[in-house]
């Protein structure tokens, strides 16, 4: 009797909602297309209650966290560093992972971020070229990547190493037209598609607690993000930052006096506290018609909450993508090239305003971008389609499972 086919996916965000979005969208549809199949999502020292947050309910799929022991990252890094890459499995959390990935037929990168790229992300290219190395068939799903820069040798070596994965990978999709033209320039072809939260229109119901504040009161929701945390961002002043979304708060407030302002967390219970930066934000603007909703509701309540919205005004990727499914009014702020990317594929670059530039002190640039959201906000933004977003990812996961059961 044939055992049954074993998919394992890994490198699967956590602490974003966005992610989680992506996630569970990503797992109900391959748990459908392939319900024979055994999936499972393999996580590398993890917290379990962060895996437990994200966790898809389906007879097929399962979840593993390979226990913690520390100093797992240096081991991958010097494996890369000084071409040794057996030098890892010293590390009994790696050997594991190692070990664990051969009982696979096939490996699957969950969707997400741009680890393969500006966040230089060791852990990230380790795991897949672990799978490389013992030869299995890797298909690399919905994630953005790059840019990838020579300013050092680390820099460098991590291109290297990443070029040499893209190659190798059985099938690639990628989220967004920049990161498409990127996989171009190293003679890569790569599916363009767009996120996997497209996927999905998850539906739930708000709970009483929010639906008590926001008080059946007519809402925008603003998601800003403190950036500082970006290696495009970490020399800019907060203070910059933050001057430039209080202003934002400024116009609505002029535009929507009657309506309240919603804010959405991306982020919880990580470094990167969404929620804590955004009870500052209102602190510093006084204004109480703001409501910071706390950071334990789901993706799929966020996608609720921007349902019901009349404007997303969002500075972090996911809000734009949860306002363009629901079909809401939205103004992108662009701060990387998946934004743009996004919004160039849909032809919708009309709603954005690039932000990448705005803070290197240039105070014409600044104040023209607050001009060009002023002029968005005051003008009549139509409701977005999804149906071109739906149609692109569902083509796009039906060449993956294609490729996925060749």
């Amino acid at each position: 009797m044939k055992s049954k086919m074993k998919i394992a996916v890994i490198n699967q965000p956590l602490a974003n909602r966005g992610d989680e979005a992506a996630h569970k969208a990503f797992i109900r549809a391959m748990s459908k297309a392939f319900p024979e199949y055994q999936i499972d999502v393999i996580f590398l020292c993890v917290e379990q209650w962060l895996i437990d947050s994200i966790k898809v309910e389906e007879e097929n799929v399962s979840y593993i966290n390979i226990p913690r022991v520390r100093g797992f990252v240096r081991f991958e890094q010097i494996s890369f560093l000084f071409d040794n890459f057996s030098f890892s499995y010293l590390h009994p959390s790696l050997r594991k992972f190692h070990n664990l990935l051969k009982e696979y037929d096939r490996v699957v990168c969950a969707p997400g971020g741009m680890c393969m790229g500006g966040f230089t992300n060791w852990d990230h290219i380790w795991q897949l070229d672990v799978a490389r190395r013992l030869n299995k068939p890797v298909f690399y799903w919905g994630r953005s990547i790059g840019p990838f820069t020579e300013e050092s040798f680390k820099k460098k070596l991590f291109k290297k190493c990443s070029i040499r994965l893209l190659k190798y990978f059985s099938y690639i999709s990628l989220r967004d037209k920049v990161s498409v033209d990127i996989a171009g320039q190293f003679e890569v072809n790569a599916d363009e598609v767009v996120d996997s939260a497209f996927l999905e229109i998850p539906a739930t119901k708000i709970p009483e607690s929010i639906l008590k504040d926001i008080d059946g009161s007519e809402y925008v929701v603003f998601v800003p993000n403190s950036l500082t945390w970006h290696p495009r961002y970490k020399e800019i002043p907060q203070k910059k930052i933050d001057e430039f979304y209080l202003s934002i708060v400024e116009i609505l407030e002029t535009k929507f006096a009657d309506k309240k302002i919603v804010m959405l967390p991306q982020t919880y219970k990580s470094v990167i506290n969404d929620y804590e930066y955004f009870l500052k934000l209102k602190e510093m603007s006084g204004n109480k018609n703001i409501i910071v909703i706390d950071e334990n509701q789901s993706s799929d309540v966020q996608q609720e909450i921007i349902k019901k919205s009349c404007l997303v005004i969002g500075a972090r990727y996911h809000s734009v993508v949860f306002a363009i499914n629901n079909e809401i009014p939205f103004i992108s702020l662009s701060y990387e090239h998946k934004m743009k990317g996004l919004l160039e594929v849909l032809e919708m670059t009309d709603r954005m305003v690039e932000i990448q530039d705005i803070f290197d002190g240039k105070t014409s640039v600044f104040e023209s971008s607050l001009d060009k959201v002023e002029h968005l906000v005051s003008g009549k933004l139509e409701k977005p389609s999804a149906s071109q977003a739906r149609q692109l990812v569902q083509s796009g996961f039906e060449r993956f499972c294609e490729e996925v059961s060749k």
